[in-house]
């Protein structure tokens, strides 16, 4: 099970976006679609049931080789508040047929879906590091109403040694919101130490 895109960006009044499920086995498969609305709070991710954005259709049979395209629609009437996060998950399901003792191994996809305001104001993001035993914590306070996508995370200490780093996606900043990561470090006996946190977001380094 193929999904593409691999992100939703749809600014106002843009409603309604597309998306292109293949499935590229040689017998067919089932495919469900839920939408989440997609939250950070007290620095951590939620995904809570929504009825503001649907999938349609919810529960897709793709033929082997096929490509199917689902329409994901924002329902709910008025402004998104800014830049409104959701997350499109697409499950392929077990096959009912399959044999007695076997392992069904299945694709999930997550996709992020978010609906700007043209008056959403531009990220401002408040970074922050500190060290707890043999981890480093990254803080993120968004002030702004638009996310920041962060990836290649570097942390050097004074002397710009690198002490942590994350060379893929780390996350999502999402606007008005306050999110951490933890990445495995070496411990340091001096404390009240600076860091400098080094990265790659939509808008470069």
């Amino acid at each position: 099970l193929q999904v593409a895109p691999v992100l939703l960006d749809l600014p106002a009044p843009g409603n309604t976006a597309t998306i292109t499920l293949r499935n590229t086995d040689v017998e067919p498969i089932t495919a469900q679609l839920r939408v989440f609305r997609w939250t950070q709070r007290d620095g951590a991710e939620r995904l809570e049931p929504t009825d503001d954005v649907v999938a349609s259709p919810p529960v897709v049979q793709l033929r082997p080789r096929q490509d199917y395209t689902v329409r994901v629609v924002r329902v709910a009437g008025g402004s998104a508040g800014g830049e409104a996060a959701f997350r499109l998950v697409v499950d392929e399901l077990p096959k009912p047929n399959r044999a007695p003792g076997t392992v069904a191994l299945v694709m999930r996809h997550v996709v992020p879906v978010f609906f700007t305001d043209r008056a959403a104001s531009p990220a401002s993001v408040t970074w922050s590091a500190s060290r707890h035993g043999k981890t480093i914590t990254i803080d993120a306070a968004n002030r702004g109403d638009r996310r920041v996508r962060l990836a290649a995370v570097t942390v050097r200490d004074e002397s710009g040694k690198v002490v942590a780093a994350n060379k893929g996606l780390l996350g999502y900043s999402l606007g008005r919101s306050a999110m951490q990561w933890v990445l495995p470090a070496p411990p340091a006996s001096k404390s009240g130490a600076r860091f400098t946190i080094s990265g790659v977001t939509e808008a470069g380094p």
